[in-house]
């Protein structure tokens, strides 16, 4: 469908041209029509499928440019993605008065500004928006006839929840709602049931677990020093972009520092860094004077970075979602990528999970400076011995008839943490015996 079909305003038009767009893709074929109707919509997408400009196109439509008081709210779980908006919807109409309202900011002036004349529309995160429109009072989201939030899953973390009721309050009862997320979860389905009376719900989302244009490969890394395994993997393959996730702070720097020592330029993107010194890197990166971003989770969720080529889970996240969503950087827009995991014993587990949701991967190793395939996914199936004793550790600890909250996540994860002591134990058997062996 074509941009022009849905009857926009002229400026709108002009701006929609101005940034090279004329069709539009499946997200915003979809969800625009609903909007610009006014229903309440949850779409459930992958990233990378425009839906960004599927929300900001019908609350552009719907701005009274005449009108200098808040029109519309955008919700934003990060900074990087609050500002990225805020970005798109100056490039699509400079004249609208677009505030960005997030941590790191000259609160003061912030505040004077507001006493002067409300802005048109609001991009900011849950903490600011508290601090300005519930604590001060100052920004008045009151007459917002439209309210979007994006990453909702993010958004919805159970920390944010009393603040997402606090925030609410503020609102008109028949405000538009448009949510828009990759996971539709507890807390958010929540949301939905106490606050919306009616919304459709649009999903998108591919049946496959990841899409079909990222070649996913697992290296395994017992007995090998991971960091110069990455250094040697990076010399084997020439990348546009390369993201490297870990998943710690401290983790990032010790790569990001390895990788300096080895002539391997590279930028750094995690909580770490102020506001300004993160936009300074995303600038650099666009700009391409790096191939190399070693980062956190912070940068797999609403960051929009292109032209990745490669994912590298230096470690693998220990939320399958965050697998996700890290992989899911690459193969943005149509285009093939490649993402490349280390796992080692204490992920077999998490790695056969993923296999048992659909996920469509090759095991190799590097040999010589090339990946070659390798039969470790022979070894990925649980053997009968592991599964006895998983079943005698349930038996072990039984589930009492009442159940306080959270007792089942924390039962799990102590008899995980149980079957990698017992894993590692057979492990250091093994060795041991083999050392035996060799020294008699």
């Amino acid at each position: 469908m074509k941009f022009s079909e849905f009857n926009l305003k002229p400026s709108l038009q002009e701006g929609i041209k101005k940034i090279g767009f004329y069709e539009t893709t499946e997200v915003q074929d979809k969800i625009i029509p609903m909007l610009l109707k006014h229903q309440n919509v949850i779409g459930k997408s992958e990233t990378g499928t425009g839906k960004t400009h599927a929300f900001l196109i019908p609350l552009l439509q719907g701005i009274d440019e005449e009108k200098f008081e808040v029109q519309a709210v955008i919700i934003s779980p990060t900074r990087e993605l609050a500002l990225q908006i805020h970005h798109e919807i100056v490039r699509l109409m400079k004249d609208i008065d677009a505030r960005l309202y997030v941590g790191g900011s000259d609160r003061e002036a912030e505040l004077n500004r507001l006493r002067i004349h409300q802005p048109q529309i609001v991009i900011g995160t849950i903490g600011k928006l508290i601090d300005l429109a519930v604590s001060s009072n100052e920004l008045k989201i009151h007459t917002a006839k439209f309210l979007v939030i994006d990453e909702a899953d993010m958004v919805f973390e159970s920390k944010e929840i009393e603040y997402i009721d606090q925030l609410f309050v503020k609102f008109e009862q028949n405000i538009q709602v448009a949510l828009f997320s990759a996971t539709i979860s507890k807390p958010l389905i929540h949301f939905v049931n106490k606050y919306l009376t009616k919304c459709e719900m649009v999903d998108l989302t591919s049946k496959e677990m990841t899409k079909s244009t990222i070649k996913q490969i697992f290296i395994p890394t017992k007995n090998q020093d991971k960091l110069a395994l990455l250094v040697d993997l990076l010399h084997s393959f020439t990348p546009y972009l390369v993201l490297i996730f870990a998943n710690t702070k401290i983790m990032v720097d010790e790569i990001a520092s390895y990788l300096g020592n080895h002539q391997i330029k590279c930028a750094v993107l995690s909580g770490n860094l102020s506001s300004n010194e993160r936009k300074q890197v995303l600038k650099r990166i666009k700009e391409g004077a790096y191939h190399y971003v070693v980062c956190s989770d912070i940068a797999s969720r609403g960051v929009d970075i292109e032209g990745v080529s490669h994912v590298i889970n230096f470690e693998l996240p220990e939320d399958i979602e965050f697998f996700i969503h890290r992989v899911g950087r690459t193969a943005r827009y149509q285009q093939d990528g490649y993402a490349i995991s280390f796992y080692d014993y204490d992920n077999e587990d998490y790695v056969h999970q993923l296999i048992k949701k659909g996920l469509k991967c090759s095991f190799q190793v590097l040999k010589n400076g090339v990946l070659v395939p390798t039969r470790t996914r022979n070894r990925m199936v649980k053997p009968m011995e592991a599964l006895k004793a998983e079943e005698e550790l349930h038996r072990k600890t039984p589930m009492p008839k009442k159940v306080k909250p959270g007792y089942r996540k924390k039962r799990n994860e102590q008899i995980k943490k149980e079957l990698q002591k017992m894993k590692r134990k057979k492990i250091n058997d093994l060795y041991h015996k083999k050392g035996k062996m060799k020294n008699d």
